[in-house]
């Protein structure tokens, strides 16, 4: 018995469902790109935060050092907002294999961030109970330079994201390197004792905290070669 019309599939119905299918793949594109412009823009709101803060604090200006605080809340804030839109995107669009990748550094990326954010945050709060200025010129310098390469680094970081740089991570872990030596020359200066001990202790987490910002930089770098290449450069590069 031949199968009735109506269950013949038309053929424009089809071709209909083809082309939302096909729009709506544009409109997940368009989306995921979306959430791309909101990590790089949030990540550059923070790298070009690092190095105002390390003045204000070698400076004790407190007023400059306070911004610190709201771009911390302001940051906070577009990370949540991140993450609830790559979660949709999870939820709606199902995606998989290099879309899947792109969501999952997407979403691991915010993290490094927003804890950076928080780590940068407890620098200008140091100001507290260090005064800056009457600390020797040797732990100044050491301190300043921690904060450039770690703003540098994780600038980079950021424009791998921004041009989907699979390779980069290689050249920042490296530098990442450079900022694990200038903790350790902190801490060697710190071991003179002409710190008091809460100085000490307080300059020694302040080195801790851009050693934490760069490594976050490079995780960051990381999960974008994870996204592109599908595989993780290995965490001793």
């Amino acid at each position: 018995m031949g199968v009735p019309m109506s269950q013949h599939p038309d053929p424009l119905d089809r071709l209909e469902e083809e082309r939302r299918r096909a729009g709506g793949r544009v409109t997940f594109r368009q989306q995921l790109d979306r959430c791309d412009r909101m990590l790089v823009g949030t990540g550059e709101r923070l790298a070009s935060t690092i190095q105002p803060v390390t003045a204000a604090f070698l400076q004790a200006d407190a007023h400059a050092a306070a911004a610190a605080t709201r771009v911390d809340e302001e940051i906070r804030e577009a990370c949540r907002e991140l993450e609830e839109s790559s979660h949709a995107l999870l939820a709606r669009e199902a995606p998989v294999a290099g879309d899947l990748r792109r969501v999952v550094a997407l979403l691991r990326s915010v993290p490094d961030i927003e804890r950076s954010s928080s780590l940068l945050r407890h620098v200008a709060e140091s100001l507290t109970w260090i005064h800056p200025p009457s600390m020797p010129d040797e732990l100044r310098r050491i301190i300043d330079d921690l904060g450039r390469v770690s703003a540098e680094i994780f600038t980079g970081a950021v424009e791998a994201w921004r041009v989907h740089d699979g390779l980069a991570a290689n050249d920042l872990a490296t530098r990442d390197d450079h900022v694990d030596l200038l903790q350790k020359y902190l801490l060697t200066e710190l071991y003179t004792g002409r710190q008091s001990v809460e100085e000490a202790v307080s300059l020694a987490l302040i080195a801790r905290y851009y050693e934490r910002i760069a490594d976050h930089g490079v995780e960051m770098a990381r999960l974008i070669a994870y996204a592109v290449t599908g595989q993780r450069p290995p965490d001793d590069t």
